[in-house]
């Protein structure tokens, strides 16, 4: 009788707890310990993925494709719904719901590449002026080369990220006229290495002689070796190669001007200067602002000799790397004095 009614309460047990198999079938996301999840079925989050499977299995038996247990699964969207096929990523068009995400990408190399021009490019111009100011013959030259280099390289680099900037810009545009992008990882990748390519063929001059910043790294270090004489064009400082075009006939020349370290109504050297965005003209900071406070709203023009512009204290912008660059011309040419006089006086002796 003992065993008998041993047996039939386990058998009741059995009907009433399924097995650790089947609840493993029914619920493979299960943890230990989640009864709640366990009394209430599929969680919110198995059941989408469960479906999403197999539909995918279903269309891979109407195509009569084997399937395969390692076969990844598809990925799903949560905001959007939307599948996509990790396998063939490569082959499916865009359309404009990614257009925005291109444009944000393209707006990040914008932020990266700006960053370079404010720091590395300010960098390696304050050094190089800084060497043309402390050394002199071979020192210098081999010095202020090193420094030439990087400064290309800087150059070099910046133009890479611009292509990778203008080559999303240009999918971004394609997307927002309607026209899907087919191919977007293999278009973006060939026309990103078209762009630096391209740039790569170019000789020494196109690459650099028509960039803002080498010519103004350039024309810093002319202005402390040599300061009050005329800066000559950039393609002096660049040697011509195969596929430049003659100096005479090239229109890209930057240069042959004078920078004056005297503020045009002081007549002495510039403080705090300040330069026009219009006419270029600098002027130490306090004396253009007492000329322009007794003038008219409307400003009054230029005081640097033969230029008529009108100037406002709107059109005007503190400079610190002119500042900085007139106190080095300035203690180069000081220096340079007093060896002309030591020169002298041994000549006198």
């Amino acid at each position: 009788m003992l065993v008998a009614s041993s047996s039939r309460r386990k058998s009741a047990r059995s009907r009433r707890e399924p097995s650790s198999d089947r609840i493993e079938e029914d619920y493979p996301s299960q943890h230990v310990g989640n009864n709640d999840d366990v009394e209430g079925g599929d969680d919110e989050e198995e059941q989408p993925r469960r479906k999403v499977k197999q539909e995918k299995k279903a269309r891979k038996r109407a195509r009569g494709d084997s399937e395969s247990d390692n076969e990844p699964p598809a990925v799903v969207d949560d905001d959007e719904d939307d599948r996509i096929d990790i396998e063939n990523f490569h082959d499916q068009p865009l359309d404009k719901k990614e257009g925005g995400k291109l444009s944000g990408i393209a707006q990040d190399w914008e932020m990266i590449r700006k960053q370079i021009h404010q720091g590395s490019f300010s960098l390696a111009k304050e050094v190089a002026t800084s060497l043309a100011d402390v050394l002199e013959g071979d020192n210098a030259t081999q010095a202020l080369s090193e420094v030439d280099d990087i400064m290309k390289t800087l150059i070099d680099i910046d133009y890479e990220m611009q292509s990778h900037e203008k080559t999303l810009s240009g999918m971004h545009q394609q997307l927002m006229r309607g026209e899907p992008v087919e191919g977007a990882v293999d278009l973006y990748e060939k026309e990103v290495k078209k762009r630096i390519n391209e740039f790569n063929d170019r000789t020494t001059r196109k690459k650099y002689g028509s960039n803002d910043q080498y010519v103004q790294f350039k024309q810093g270090i002319f202005e402390v070796q040599k300061p009050g004489e005329n800066i000559p064009p950039i393609n002096d400082f660049i040697p011509r190669e195969e596929g430049d075009e003659s100096d005479d006939e090239d229109d890209l020349e930057i240069g042959g001007v004078t920078q004056d370290f005297k503020c045009p109504i002081t007549l002495t050297m510039l403080v705090n200067p300040m330069k026009s965005s219009t006419c270029g003209h600098a002027f130490s900071g306090d004396a253009i602002r007492d000329y322009l406070k007794r003038g008219p709203p409307s400003g009054k023009s230029c005081p640097a000799a033969g230029c008529s512009q009108k100037l406002t204290m709107a059109m005007l912008v503190a400079d610190s790397s002119l500042e900085k660059r007139a106190k080095l011309a300035a203690r180069r040419a000081q220096r340079d004095e007093d060896d002309s006089d030591v020169d002298d006086e041994e000549v006198i002796e």
